[in-house]
């Protein structure tokens, strides 16, 4: 993220094809998604609305109306075990854990 031009691209591969966002992050500057299966290519858009925007919304949604959150604790324990599953994919060592409390 300190370069000059910010590009953070997304590319998923699947057993039919592959789709790709050339600038998932930013999707205001660049709203695509390329697919490209056996039968061609399509391009996708999904709209210019920063990411920042629906977080935002989201989040007054709670705030403002007591909108229940859609996630719970198991779903925080899933998604750990998959950013751990990652770190030791990539070579590394989990992070370490911390005491309860602290």
């Amino acid at each position: 993220m300190a370069y000059d031009t910010l590009e953070m691209s997304c590319r998923i591969v699947g057993s039919r094809g592959e789709a790709t966002a050339p600038n998932f992050v930013l999707p205001q500057l660049d709203d695509r998604i390329v697919v490209r299966t056996a039968d061609g290519e399509r391009t996708e858009r999904l709209g210019t609305r920063s990411s920042y925007t629906y977080q935002l919304e989201e989040f007054a949604a709670r705030v403002r109306g007591g909108a229940p959150l859609p996630l719970d604790a198991d779903d925080a324990v899933a998604t750990m075990t998959l950013i751990d599953a990652s770190y030791r994919a990539a070579g590394f060592d989990p992070r370490p854990r911390t005491a309860a409390g602290r």
